[in-house]
């Protein structure tokens, strides 16, 4: 095929022929041969193209790539956008994810600058199973395997994935094919992370039993998805009957089945915060709450600052309230540094065998741990969960210890990134719903008073 067509392929599918479009390109062969169908076709302009790019800054060869990029734009007068993620705001941890925000949150900003209502991204058939098999390794929702979808509402307009039902193979043959020139990353090549060992060693291993086995992995997520679109269907039928005005009816909820009540909860956080992550536990913890709650007003946590709070005989979502002032400051945890909480008090997240003197640990598996963790003074109604999925404040502990009040206000809570309050060193530590996993890698939370650590 010459690439003339697939740009016009690409340009009356999507119907991009009367519009502006930014296509991101990061140099590798996938968006490089996205970038060339467009400029080559003959059902759209160069005019309407904006070429974004991210310069991570995370390997030396991305400041030539940058340099390339932006000749190679001048060269076929397409214009050209860039920007650089500053190094001090690399995370220690979730590097992939931050650095996804990120460039998704700069795309935005060039959509809207140029006034353009589609972003081309050129993700393929591969990385598509590469997500398949990564998910079933971490687990999760059996919805999480659908797949990215191939295009979705983004800023004003829309994100396009044209690529997806095309395998890598494809591209790097349409790219040597026309004497496409691209660079190759070489980190790709190592198997530090899990993408990488699923891409270099665990799909080939299934290529050798079916070759055929991506396009398999696609049809799986093709009808995975239909029954989802369908499911949510119905979950959005059901939680229109519920609903009256801004909250829900309790005890109609309570009639439908422990699985459409699943269903239900999750469809409700989603439309408040997609980003609230439910485990399992956490899920069964929510279906009990709701079925048992006997109290005329009662509360429990779901993350990210909102609770389910059942009033009567109605259920809201509402944030938790928080107390003003210096109590609810709070810091980032950093990995591996110490960091002063006040007078001689200090904490630490570490994933090394320490050899400080330390007052108080905090063992856990990775499991368990949703990075990054916070750190902030307690306040009385903060809660800690108990073994019997329960919960105690922080006011009923510190009566129960016989704490003096002039000591109270010492004593700070760790946090994970749902709010879930872990740890209260020197008083008490949380139950945590995740078990902990001996075989997984291992994190410690250390606390200490009376000076500097050895070696700081």
């Amino acid at each position: 095929m010459k690439i003339s067509e697939l740009g016009d392929q690409i340009v009356e599918k999507f119907g991009l022929n009367q519009i502006k479009v930014v296509v991101a390109v990061s140099t590798g062969v996938d968006s490089t041969v996205l970038i060339n169908a467009l400029l080559n076709s003959t059902k759209i302009s160069p005019q309407q193209l904006i070429v974004a790019h991210v310069n991570h800054q995370l390997r030396g060869q991305s400041v030539e790539e940058e340099a390339f990029l932006r000749k190679w734009c001048d060269q076929n007068q397409l214009a050209f956008v860039s920007t650089r993620w500053p190094v001090n705001e690399h995370p220690q941890n979730g590097v992939e994810a931050a650095a996804r925000e990120f460039r998704y949150e700069f795309f935005k900003q060039v959509m809207r600058k140029h006034d353009a209502q589609v972003l081309l991204t050129a993700h393929n058939a591969d990385e598509q199973a590469e997500s398949f098999v990564m998910q079933v390794i971490r687990g999760g929702w059996l919805s999480q395997l659908n797949g990215i979808p191939e295009q979705r509402p983004f800023a004003e307009g829309r994100l396009i994935r044209p690529f997806l039902k095309q395998s890598k193979q494809f591209l790097i043959t349409m790219a040597k094919e026309n004497h496409l020139t691209w660079y190759e990353d070489q980190t790709n090549q190592t198997n530090e992370f899990l993408r990488n060992r699923v891409r270099n060693e665990i799909i080939p291993a299934f290529r050798k039993e079916n070759p055929r086995v991506v396009e398999h992995i696609e049809h799986f997520q093709s009808q995975l998805l239909e029954q989802t679109l369908l499911l949510d269907q119905i979950v959005l039928e059901k939680i229109e009957k519920l609903k009256k005005d801004d909250v829900f009816d309790v005890n109609a909820l309570r009639k439908e089945s422990v699985q459409w009540q699943k269903k239900i909860i999750l469809k409700l956080i989603a439309d408040v915060d997609a980003g609230i992550s439910i485990s399992e536990n956490k899920l069964e913890e929510l279906v009990l709450f709701i079925n048992t709650a006997k109290r005329a007003q009662s509360s429990i946590n779901i993350g990210k600052n909102y609770k389910f709070e059942i009033t009567y005989d109605y259920l809201q979502i509402n944030k938790k309230m928080t107390v003003k002032g210096e109590q609810v400051k709070r810091r980032v945890v950093p990995l591996n540094t110490w960091l002063n909480l006040s007078g001689t008090a200090q904490f630490r997240l570490t994933e090394q065998k320490t050899s400080s003197v330390v007052d108080e640990t905090m063992i856990l598996s990775d499991n368990q741990l949703k990075l990054p963790l916070f750190v902030r003074k307690v306040t009385p109604n903060d809660r800690l969960r108990l073994r019997n999925g329960g919960y105690k404040t922080i006011r009923r502990e510190l009566i129960d210890q016989k704490i003096p009040n002039e000591k109270r206000e010492q004593y700070f809570a760790i946090m994970d990134s749902n709010d879930d309050i872990l740890w209260v060193p020197g008083l008490r530590k949380a139950w945590l719903e995740e078990p902990f996993l001996k075989n997984n890698q291992q994190f410690t939370m250390e606390f200490r008073t009376g000076g500097s650590p050895h070696g700081q």
